[in-house]
């Protein structure tokens, strides 16, 4: 499939060809139709898999364009997420000269922005959910003509305490829009807002057995508790990426790690966290999607959901808490058709972390520390044992049985290791076919029944 054969207006197809999008990813190809058809969606699905344009595309299509009243209402938890969906809307609405939009985030003047809402209410709204509300109340932003309501990274305006501020502005929204809810995670506290406002939305889920990308290569760095600048500085040596981010669990950290970084020669450094003023926020954000850095040294909740292109290596200095952003750290790289690598510094502290991320599935590659150099870890693979009752050997002691009872031929061996090839991969085919219909079928009843059971 093309996005050329989604239907859609011209500025848009002109807009995407603008930025060389031709196939649309997993996730675009089952929510653009539905939203297209004002249905509303609620969808999961990992880091890095284009859920901002499966939305963006289909309401920016379907906008009256001769009507000057908010039409579309887009609410992200975080400054830095709400200006890339800003940023991507202006790429697509490149070749719509009636279109207007607007961006109200904490930190931007809200006096300008007052003045210009007085004047002229934008057709679509991008902000976080403080200002968003502020401007409400203060009768300047007029959301309530919405007919599409967009919450994105949702279990994050949840986490950030944001979320009766989104309830109260969605209860003044009519009742007939479109609210869609999109999220990489989709955790149990959601329950009473999904059952209150998206109780007939469809269930888009795009998450496979693992929680992150395929083209991720997962790093173990065994420091033998080695000081962590010793070891940061060995993976920095043995590396060379096109840009490469550095997470720690705490903002005081980033200067600490950006010290360690100038004594091993880098000099030119970005950073994302909580500390910088909005001025420098907003310049930093422009500076590191300018491609200014190589090395970009973050906080969790300050780089959530920002797309940086090139992203080639992520180095995690300490494992959060919530593992669930680990997962977002890694997303941050192997995203489009790049692949990149997410290296762990891993010590006896966070061993239990360690075992908790390797049963969500996710597998790691392990190097160690010998003299100064990183040095892979094989690891020894375990002997299955075959169930002798399976169906697998019951068909294949039928087959040998068979030879037995006949005179021995030149090449029967083959002939028989053939045949017995042959009825285990049906077999084998079989079981897998039928084991992922009946995964699917049971994961779908059992993710809908969690998302709206009273």
């Amino acid at each position: 499939m093309k996005f050329s054969d989604l239907g859609f207006k011209k500025f848009i197809n002109d807009g995407l060809a603008e930025l060389g999008f031709v196939k649309p990813t997993i996730i675009q190809q089952k929510v653009i139709p539905l939203i297209k058809k004002n249905k509303s969606v609620i969808a999961q699905s990992h880091t890095g898999t284009g859920k901002t344009h499966s939305f963006l595309l289909p309401i920016l299509n379907n906008l009256d364009y001769q009507a000057n009243k908010v039409q579309a209402l887009i609410i992200a938890p975080t400054r830095e997420l709400a200006r890339q969906i800003f940023n991507n809307t202006k790429e697509l609405l490149k070749f719509n000269p009636l279109a207007t939009f607007g961006l109200f985030i904490g930190g931007d003047d809200i006096e300008k922005q007052s003045i210009n809402l007085k004047n002229k209410q934008p057709m679509i709204v991008i902000g976080t959910p403080t200002r968003l509300k502020s401007l409400y109340e203060q009768n300047l932003l007029q959301i309530t003509t919405s007919n599409y309501v967009v919450i994105d990274e949702c279990d994050m305006i949840f986490d950030l305490g944001f979320i009766d501020d989104l309830d109260f502005m969605l209860a003044k929204i009519n009742q007939q829009a479109n609210i869609s809810l999109f999220s990489a995670t989709i955790n149990n506290g959601l329950k009473p807002f999904l059952t209150k406002y998206l109780a007939k939305a469809q269930f888009i889920e795009n998450i496979n057995d693992n929680p992150t990308n395929s083209n991720i290569e997962h790093v173990l760095v065994w420091t033998k508790n080695k000081e962590n600048k010793y070891v940061l500085k060995l993976i920095v040596e043995s590396i060379n990426p096109y840009v490469a981010m550095i997470f720690v669990n705490k903002k005081d950290q980033v200067k600490q790690v950006i010290s360690w970084l100038n004594e091993f020669g880098i000099k030119n450094i970005g950073e994302l966290h909580g500390d910088l003023d909005p001025r420098q926020r907003a310049n930093m954000q422009k500076r590191i999607q300018n491609m200014e850095f190589k090395w970009i040294v973050a906080s969790d909740v300050a780089s959530r959901g920002i797309d940086i292109d090139g992203v080639s290596h992520i180095i995690s200095i300490d494992l959060p808490r919530d593992l669930e952003y680990y997962i977002h750290r890694s997303g941050r790289t192997g995203r489009k058709q790049y692949s990149g690598q997410s290296y762990v510094l891993f010590n006896s502290n966070n061993q239990h972390l360690i075992d908790t991320l390797k049963s969500m599935k996710i597998e790691f590659k392990s190097k160690k520390l010998v003299g100064d150099k990183l040095v892979d870890i094989e690891t020894k693979k375990k002997t299955k044992l075959t169930n002798k009752n399976s169906p697998v050997a019951l068909e294949e002691q039928k087959i040998i049985s068979k030879y037995k009872n006949k005179p021995i031929k030149p090449g029967y061996k083959k002939k028989r290791k053939l045949e017995i090839d042959k009825v285990k991969k049906d077999i084998r085919r079989k079981h897998i076919k039928e084991s992922i219909a009946k995964i699917k079928k049971a994961k779908y009843k059992k993710r809908r029944e969690e998302l709206f059971d009273n």
